[in-house]
């Protein structure tokens, strides 16, 4: 009697296999040696079937920053979690805190801070961007009533932006989120929200 069961289908693998040598090339040799060469080398798939998939290293490494970025959007949600002892401030801190933590991994932090590297990373950092917007949003109690302009969702995402650009100044500087560029995020959002940023 012959088995009647069939398989099932092979999945792609390539894409992700790609991405982890990708991951093992960075780790060995940075960010800058990054090629799809080593992709090649490392992940032994073949060079002409990795052009099928990303058309250069900026490719990869927007794909990379992806998914960086779409682990950071789960790390700052902070929705719901809040102790009722924590002031704003301290909620707004915290979610700053949060994000810098997220970055404490050097890789993460070019991924996320350093780019878009490919039209296609553009977007899931503006929806980062927007969803630290909304974790700020959160801390601040999530609403808008007070009146406040800088404390719509819009404002915020600008918030977000300020923290973007504070991290990624000490990333280019030092190479890791430094206490000052934490400090510094946090009364530039603190600040902002309060409204003593207007001109």
């Amino acid at each position: 009697v012959t088995d009647t069961m069939r398989r099932p289908a092979s999945v792609d693998r390539s894409v992700p296999a790609i991405l982890e040598a990708a991951e093992i090339v960075i780790a060995r040799l940075g960010h800058d040696k990054l090629s799809l060469g080593e992709i090649a080398r490392v992940s032994l798939i073949p060079l002409a079937r990795i052009y099928q998939y990303f058309a250069d290293k900026n490719a990869v490494l927007g794909a990379l920053s992806a998914r960086a970025l779409a682990g950071l959007s789960r790390s700052v949600d902070t929705h719901g979690s809040w102790s009722a002892e924590l002031d704003t401030n301290q909620r707004v801190d915290r979610v700053i805190d949060r994000f810098a933590g997220f970055l404490g991994d050097t890789s993460a932090a070019y991924l996320v801070l350093c780019g878009p590297f490919d039209p296609a990373s553009e977007e899931p950092r503006l929806e980062a961007v927007h969803r630290l917007g909304l974790a700020l949003k959160h801390a601040l109690g999530g609403t808008t009533s007070d009146g406040s302009p800088y404390r719509s969702s819009e404002s915020l995402d600008y918030a977000a932006e300020l923290v973007f650009a504070c991290f990624r100044r000490s990333y280019q500087l030092n190479g890791r989120i430094t206490p000052t560029a934490i400090d510094m995020a946090q009364h530039a959002v603190d600040s902002f929200v309060s409204g003593a940023a207007t001109n």
